[in-house]
């Protein structure tokens, strides 16, 4: 782990969620004899993961496949309930698919996100951890990060306002993580969710501008979202006080 990492408050029922889900996912994609390999990816794939960190994974598929897997019921799960799905295609090189979604663990939000790249374009970035690989893909020259911003992005699938507003409602426990590791970025976070921009105001009061947003959203009709990010906000504060 690194020094910036070893400075974040811990949460180790956070990491706990997350390696539980971590685990079943993995012996999913094992068991899958259409998916040719899989590693981590993001932060838990370059080893400077903390206790607040998501899950990132790319999996490679054949060609013809690459489709039918960029959908959160076909790629495998570990435990509770997935509460959201987005394409996020956008995210990534021309050819390949990616979709991200929130679970619910124990009354925790759980965000994952999931590259799914063709065997054609396969390749393993240098500061990913390989889960397994059937076929032996040699690895890249580049990061995860530098391997998607190289080349053309796909275009983003159209999405309605209640999409985008489910969205925001997914994505205010990741504004909340940003508080639990008092990251500069915490205020334009809170301003991209329809919060204002406050970046001179202290964690208590960015708590409570999530917490605002949280009871916009309910409006939704997506109440396990909104409890999860009232718990996973109550987490940052009993971590923070």
């Amino acid at each position: 782990m690194s020094t910036e990492s070893s400075k974040v408050p811990p949460a180790p029922r956070l990491a706990g969620i997350r390696s539980r889900w971590l685990s079943a996912a993995t012996v999913g994609l094992h068991d899958d004899p259409e998916v040719a390999g899989a590693a981590l990816v993001g932060s838990l794939g370059a080893g400077r993961a903390d206790d607040w960190s998501d899950i990132d994974l790319l999996v490679v598929v054949d060609d013809a496949h690459l489709d039918n897997y960029a959908v959160l019921g076909r790629l495998p799960s570990g435990p509770g309930m997935l509460t959201a799905a987005f394409d996020a295609r956008h995210n990534g090189p021309r050819g390949t698919r990616a979709v991200s979604g929130q679970h619910l663990v124990d009354g925790l939000p759980l965000w994952v996100d999931w590259h799914i790249h063709p065997i054609s374009q396969a390749g393993w970035p240098t500061d990913s951890t390989v889960i397994f690989d059937r076929r032996g893909f040699d690895r890249l020259a580049a990061t995860f990060a530098e391997h998607l911003s190289a080349d053309e992005h796909e275009q983003p699938t159209p999405k309605g306002p209640a999409e985008h507003q489910a969205l925001r409602l997914a994505l205010v426990p990741i504004a909340g993580k940003r508080i639990a590791r008092r990251s500069p970025e915490t205020a334009r976070m809170i301003e991209f969710l329809g919060g204002p921009y406050a970046p001179d105001a202290s964690w208590r009061q960015h708590l409570a501008a999530l917490r605002q947003l949280l009871d916009g959203f309910a409006a939704l009709g997506l109440p396990d979202s909104v409890a999860a990010g009232h718990a996973y906000l109550d987490l940052v504060k009993e971590t923070l006080d």
